[in-house]
């Protein structure tokens, strides 16, 4: 079975990818376990504490924006519609 691709509508794409099963046998050092364990924590909290200054970054940033009343593309747009709604009433 090859991968297919299915336009579902004007914004949406399907996507169905076969699975490929094996069996497949490993064996585990328990000092190892735990030193991995260790090591994937780290990582983890590694990961949330760049997270979580880069979404700090964000909100600042959308902050300043709308200190500055810059707007977004959907309410520029919003607004001109509803401009264009009354001049033409």
């Amino acid at each position: 079975m090859e991968t297919t691709y299915e336009k579902v509508d004007d914004t949406t794409l399907k996507v169905i990818k076969p699975i490929v099963t094996k069996a497949e046998e490993n064996t585990y050092d328990l000092d190892f376990l735990k030193q991995r364990e260790i090591s994937i924590l780290k990582e983890k909290n590694d990961f949330i504490e760049l997270r979580n200054k880069e979404l700090e970054e964000v909100r600042t940033l959308i902050a300043k924006c709308e200190e500055l009343g810059v707007k977004s593309i959907t309410e520029v747009a919003l607004s001109e519609e509803l401009i264009k709604e009354e001049i033409i009433k």
